[in-house]
């Protein structure tokens, strides 16, 4: 009989453990999000820029974290859940396209190859930072 209530202990401990990475989870993706709104909405520079910003510190960030050689679930957390909200391609995307459609070609292949390239950069140094 004990051997049962040992499982069953070891079951909801692994329960209440899941349970409390999806919530931090959820936590730190509403944080990311926010506070790339912030970045975009600050008044500081332009929606562009906030986002180009806001792209480049997560790409440092997340190298940083994975140079570090984390667990899953800090990958998972961190990396997924706070650097994949604050971080955002599709707005990225949609500014290089008001761009086009504004006949500012030129801009907007500076935006997309800079956000590209910084991201990169920012990234790789990110890991030589975490490692």
């Amino acid at each position: 009989m004990s051997p049962l209530i040992n499982t069953s202990w070891g079951i909801s401990a692994f329960l209440q453990n899941k349970i409390s990475i999806v919530v931090v989870f959820f936590i730190l993706a509403a944080g990311g999000s926010l506070l790339r709104w912030v970045f975009q909405n600050s008044g500081k520079w332009s929606k562009p820029a906030g986002t180009f910003v806001a792209n480049i510190i997560a790409s440092f960030l997340l190298g940083v974290l994975l140079g570090g050689s984390p667990s899953a679930e800090s990958v998972t957390v961190i990396g997924t859940g706070f650097l994949g909200s604050f971080s955002t391609f599709s707005t990225v995307m949609m500014e290089v396209s008001d761009e086009v459609e504004g006949n500012r070609k030129l801009i907007a292949t500076l935006y997309l190859c800079l956000s590209i390239i910084a991201g990169v950069a920012a990234a790789f140094l990110g890991l030589e930072v975490g490692a």
